[in-house]
């Protein structure tokens, strides 16, 4: 027989660990009769110190703390009845203490090499199977295995313990709420299992009940299957009296599965989170349609088209969970031969070898990458993630690889964010999505906004009304002529003017007469809207000054040929691109721009005229106004790209988007004419008010060009009350026509009456006004993203971002209403900026 001398050490080792634990005890209860002692003492009774402190008390307790060591445990506490080979991975006749230091070196394996390692590492493949998810080799160590006892011994306890009509969901239940709480079991265990005398054994603790009330809690009547009818006959067991019997149940569960760090009432390891790897299911990406969908099939079924050598195998990130080796399937009609695969379908065009692809806004799973796919919710966290955070793609990649470990790519997140929002758009607009087979990401941007972004028009807010853009149509004015409020003045503004003194116009302006009731009656007449009793509604207009690079060649607008350095369009190249560059004036245009050179950093990190010394030169610069017409300035060179000069925008005054459009060189009452002929472009369609910052230049502009005798049928413009304040001095215009909120009475629907909370009514502007300039502030923090973007994805990126910020204002302006129906009041975090009013 062989001397196997490694039970000899570890004999030795469980006799001197017993026994200082022995004398630990007896000392604690102050039993111990003799002189006191250390554990070198106890160990020199039994071997000599050497070994033990190099061998056995190194390689022991590891064995005994390790779970992927429990083969190791088994094998020693057995004195070799067990089969060595499988433990060791190869057969000797004695096996040293020096042999299990190796074995415990090489990971549980005197074979780290041979065919016994590759088996192994084989198995570890097998197990991680198609579709399985990823098993990081950092993470294993941290987690415990699932509990991997015999379905037949988990079937007879569910039999012996539980009602025999008890469902798989109520069994699963409490199967999955004990390996979710492994903290919770380990707490619970150490109570049941006492170290000192002044602890108490407890098995129907706290901790155990806690889990039981929770159960409880989840099942509420179906908790009844897990007593059998004996037991509920018996002790007639009442809701209220579950906790304590089934508490009973979930700890001897939780024996039975392993979930204990104790075994035979010594502990052993705590326990570790479970892993589910070992359970989770494969993943397969399919079409979502289960029959054909075109006409002319009649519902044929689709079979599967991918054969079985070709399926590829990806990477699929639901949520935040990665999986890897997930299959792709394909399935085709065999009467039509449309292509179905799980976010889009491919049909032959009929007479042609031309494919088209229909984007599926019902898909579950978007490819966006060679080897890379991503479910719905992940697509939809990149879109909230650059709108609520005003994020880059680079930012959010950034994110995510530094929250979830998985290397994606920009461009990943970018054709994540652009497969999203084309069918967000598609399904909102009720359309399905189609373009050519196979088109690139800058294309697929390019179509996408061509077909979807409608040249700038919101879909979603089409026919949008609301109490706070809509308001009833009033004949005469609430407003009644009162000298102690001032407001027989034409330029008087409600919110602003009531009891002041109304500045008067400028020298060299002829400041207009204050109306009598009779004056303001027949104006008022005068006016009325072409539309009888219809709802008042007004839309707000204004711009802010960002906008993509173009061509840099006079009059065209063209996007770039090259959008990282390049100045003109592909037709100006031709004619501009290659012309010699080593003039002095290339030169200087290079040491100004160029960020590589002392000038140009200067230029990037600090403001104009900030820290100029006395002898330096201040930059001289003239700002102009924003609702001014802009200066035309000759270019001087061609070296750089030009900019779009703003990006303009109609909203309602709730803040509901309306359309939006970039103008080239300025914010032109000329642009703003045909920007509202376009978005308006029939007379029932138009507002009853249109306000924008430059009211008076439009509206003479419109004159002089003779569109004011159709606009004026049914539509005032007026200037929103910010400018107004300044407009009213300087210019005669703006001040007898372009009044936001006329105290006189001039304008019936543009002043309204309400009652603050102690009674006293007072008078308040219909419509806010500063609408726009809110959304501008919100638009402003895109500036840095949207000026390096080339003009295609400038327009899509923009798009997408005021569509999802409508369709959110959209459901705020829900939630508010249904809230108002039920009485509820405003939401407590609801900031939406109303004009206060004053008291009469």
């Amino acid at each position: 027989m062989a001397d196997y001398t490694v039970f000899i050490y570890y004999e030795k080792w469980k006799a001197i660990d017993q026994a200082h634990s022995t004398y630990q005890n007896l000392k604690n209860q102050q039993s111990w009769p003799f002189r006191k002692l250390i554990k070198k003492d106890i160990i020199d009774m039994i071997t000599g110190r050497s070994k033990y402190f190099s061998h056995s008390q190194k390689i022991f307790p590891l064995i005994v703390k390790n779970s992927n060591f429990s083969g190791m445990l088994a094998w020693l506490d057995s004195n070799g009845t067990l089969p060595s080979e499988d433990v060791w991975h190869v057969e000797k006749t004695v096996y040293t203490i020096n042999d299990l230091k190796a074995w415990v070196d090489n990971g549980g394996t005197l074979d780290p090499k041979g065919k016994r390692a590759k088996e192994k590492e084989k198995g570890k493949e097998k197990d991680k199977g198609i579709g399985g998810s990823r098993v990081h080799k950092k993470g294993s160590s941290n987690q415990n295995p699932f509990p991997d006892i015999l379905f037949q011994n988990f079937a007879e306890f569910v039999a012996e313990n539980f009602n025999a009509k008890v469902s798989l969901s109520t069994v699963l239940l409490v199967l999955f709420s004990m390996t979710d709480n492994p903290d919770l079991l380990n707490l619970h265990a150490r109570q049941k299992h006492p170290r000192t005398s002044d602890e108490r054994k407890s098995v129907l603790n706290g901790w155990i009940k806690s889990l039981s009330r929770a159960i409880q809690l989840k099942l509420n009547d179906k908790a009844l299957e897990l007593f059998s009818d004996d037991e509920k006959s018996k002790a007639k067991l009442l809701q209220e009296d579950l906790t304590s019997p089934l508490a009973l149940k979930i700890d001897k569960l939780a024996d039975t599965l392993n979930l204990t760090p104790y075994r035979e009432d010594r502990l052993r390891t705590k326990l570790k989170p479970i892993s589910y790897d070992a359970i989770k299911g494969v993943r397969l990406i399919c079409p979502p349609s289960m029959q054909c969908s075109t006409l002319q099939c009649g519902k044929h079924n689709i079979a599967q088209y991918t054969k079985t050598r070709d399926i590829p195998k990806v990477t699929l990130i639901e949520g935040t969970t990665i999986h890897e080796n997930a299959m792709v399937l394909t399935g085709e009609c065999s009467k039509c031969k449309t292509l179905y695969m799980a976010d889009h379908e491919t049909a032959s065009l009929p007479h042609s070898t031309d494919k088209t692809r229909v984007y599926l806004n019902n898909a579950k799973f978007l490819k966006v990458g060679a080897n890379l796919w991503v479910d719905r919710a992940f697509s939809a966290a990149v879109i909230n993630g650059m709108y609520s955070f005003h994020a880059s793609a680079a930012a959010y990649t950034e994110f995510w690889n530094n929250s979830f470990g998985r290397k994606t790519t920009r461009r990943q997140i970018w054709d994540a964010f652009v497969q999203e929002s084309v069918r967000t758009i598609s399904s909102v607009s009720q359309i399905d999505f189609e373009t050519s087979d196979n088109l690139d990401i800058e294309s697929l941007t390019e179509t996408a906004y061509d077909i979807l972004g409608e040249e700038g028009l919101i879909r979603v807010a089409d026919g949008h009304e609301c109490s706070e853009c809509t308001q009833p149509y009033k004949a005469t004015a609430d407003v009644i002529l009162d000298a102690g409020l001032n407001n027989n003045d034409p330029a008087a503004m409600a919110n602003n003017d009531e009891g002041r003194q109304v500045p008067p116009l400028a020298v060299n302006h002829i400041n207009p007469v204050p109306q009598t009731e009779e004056e303001i009656d027949e104006e008022q007449a005068d006016n009325t809207m072409a539309v009888d009793h219809a709802p008042v509604k007004m839309v707000v207009l204004d711009g802010i000054v960002m906008g993509p690079t173009h061509c840099a060649f006079e009059n065209c607008s063209s996007d770039l040929n090259n959008a990282r350095g390049g100045a003109f369009c592909n037709f100006h190249e031709l004619d501009f691109g290659r012309r010699c560059r080593h003039q002095p004036e290339w030169r200087k245009y290079i040491q100004d721009h160029s960020r590589s050179t002392l000038s140009g950093v200067r230029r990037v990190l600090k403001r104009p005229n900030e820290n100029i010394q006395p002898w330096q030169q201040p930059l001289q610069r003239n700002v102009q106004p924003h609702d001014e017409n802009a200066e035309e300035r000759p270019k001087k060179n061609y070296f750089g790209p030009s900019r779009f000069y703003c990006v303009e925008t109609i909203c309602a005054p709730c803040g509901v988007v309306i359309a939006w459009t970039k103008f080239v060189k300025a914010e032109s009452p000329t642009n703003i004419l045909e920007f509202l002929e376009r978005v308006y472009p029939t007379e029932e369609s138009r507002p009853d008010y249109v306000c924008i910052d430059k009211a008076c230049l439009v509206l003479a502009r419109a004159i002089s060009l003779k569109k004011w005798d159709s606009w004026q049928k049914t539509t005032r413009m007026v200037v929103d009350s910010y400018h107004y304040i300044n407009h009213r001095v300087t210019d005669f215009l703006c001040r007898k026509w372009c009044n936001p909120a006329p105290l006189d009475g001039s304008a019936p629907n543009l002043v309204v009456k309400e009652t603050d909370k102690n009674g006293r009514e007072y008078f308040k502007r219909a419509f806010n006004t500063q609408a726009c300039e809110h959304l501008n502030s919100w638009l402003g923090g895109y500036d840095s993203i949207l000026k390096r973007m080339k003009g295609k994805n400038f327009n899509w990126f923009l798009h997408v971002m005021i569509f999802y910020h409508t369709k959110l204002v959209l459901e705020k302006q829900q939630r508010k209403q249904e809230r108002k129906r039920k009485g509820l009041g405003v939401e407590s975090d609801d900031d939406e900026d109303e004009e206060d009013g004053m008291e009469i």
